[in-house]
């Protein structure tokens, strides 16, 4: 069996097209940059699996700072001589130098190795990712939702209107930004999309309790299918107080870290959905357990991501391929972020709103490593091996 020999950081600041803001903050301002850190791990035979790491501080803790020493100064170190098929001594190892805390300690720096030895695994073993994890090579779509910025009617319509003539068919949008104006884009949002879409508000913690109360009803009433994430991560109790107060279906993201985590949360039966989000749960591997208490409790499934690149992307799309999520899927990395430079042929799997997924091995698609280093420049980090 083949042992983890090398693994290699790629720091990439990425042009950002569009701004993006949310409840805590914002994950980019049009024409500024966003730092994107690329993980390669090399076998002992040669081979190599991509992982991804998209920092985003006013969402998590973690900083492309941080993200590349936990790498280089723990992560890294510990998982070189591991048996590239052991995904749980992954874990093992990476929780024995980074360990618990309230969360499962920085979680996007080990979803990149995640991912990367995921897609080393599935390539040594000649197979896709979601082949490898148990699902069909025949599902091999995946629908995506397109992400609405805009907080007045006027704006939203042509936010829309851009969405389906790009092909989308499912929108999403953030609540909790502009207050004043939630209940009155939601209606707007339902009109302009039509029946048939399916349309998603997430508040990203923004709201008091009263204030989520007040906003379910309406969103009810307003005909939007979902509410993720209302209240603080931390604050369970008024998940519960939330949940008795109205019929709105509801999903957690950033309070659902860790399996441990959403055990607790569909246990107490206050959400209709887990979103899934590969790189808040620390990887593939967690995500996989997430799923499993999702499916025992007969809940559904989202999808979302951090304006990443088409890694961690793909990766996503692989895992509800994997599972039977056939969308929508919020991965909305290719409306924010250019990464059209690293990744010259995503047009062939990313087409009018869906992500078709190839035959390629592991994940389905690797950086031009020419293009990385020559982006990375002096933010080429040194390797561990």
């Amino acid at each position: 069996m083949s042992r983890i020999a090398r693994v290699e950081t790629f720091r990439v600041d990425l042009p950002v097209l569009k701004t993006f803001v949310f409840a805590s903050g914002t994950a980019g301002s049009a024409g500024a940059t966003a730092p994107h850190i690329f993980v390669k791990l090399i076998d002992d035979e040669g081979r190599f699996g991509w992982g991804e790491a998209r920092p985003s501080p006013s969402w998590s803790y973690e900083t492309a700072e941080t993200i590349l020493s936990t790498i280089h100064g723990y992560l890294g170190p510990a998982v070189i001589g591991l048996p590239i098929s052991d995904r749980w001594g992954l874990h093992q190892r990476m929780r024995q130098v980074i360990g618990l805390g309230p969360s499962t300690g920085q979680p996007i720096a080990k979803a990149a190795v995640d991912v990367a030895l995921h897609d080393l695994c599935a390539r040594a073993a000649g197979m896709t990712l979601r082949a490898f994890l148990g699902g069909s090579d025949e599902r091999a779509e995946v629908e995506l939702s397109y992400t609405l910025t805009a907080h007045d009617a006027p704006s939203v319509r042509e936010d829309v209107a851009e969405g389906r003539t790009a092909g989308f068919r499912h929108f999403n949008y953030k609540v909790a930004v502009e207050p004043a104006t939630d209940l009155a884009i939601a209606g707007t949002i339902r009109d302009e999309a039509g029946p048939d879409a399916f349309v998603w508000a997430d508040a990203n913690q923004g709201l008091s309790l009263h204030g989520a109360r007040r906003l379910a009803a309406g969103l009810a009433a307003a005909g939007t299918d979902v509410l993720e994430q209302p209240l603080r991560a931390d604050a369970g109790h008024l998940m519960v107080a939330l949940r008795q107060s109205t019929t709105m279906p509801l999903a957690v993201d950033e309070s659902s870290v860790s399996a441990t985590d959403f055990f607790r949360t569909a246990a107490a039966g206050v959400v209709d959905y887990l979103v899934i989000k590969v790189t808040r749960s620390a990887g593939l591997w967690p995500t996989l357990q997430q799923i499993a208490i999702a499916d025992a409790a007969g809940l559904g499934l989202l999808v979302s991501g951090l304006t990443d690149s088409m890694i961690t992307k793909l990766a996503a799309c692989q895992v509800a391929a994997a599972v039977g999520c056939t969308g929508p899927a919020g991965l909305n990395g290719s409306q924010f972020v250019d990464d059209s430079e690293l990744f010259p042929t995503k047009g062939e799997l990313e087409v009018g709103g869906f992500v078709r997924l190839g035959s390629g091995l592991g994940i389905g698609i690797e950086p031009d490593e020419t293009a990385l280093r020559r982006l990375a420049g002096d933010a080429v980090a040194a390797s561990v091996s």
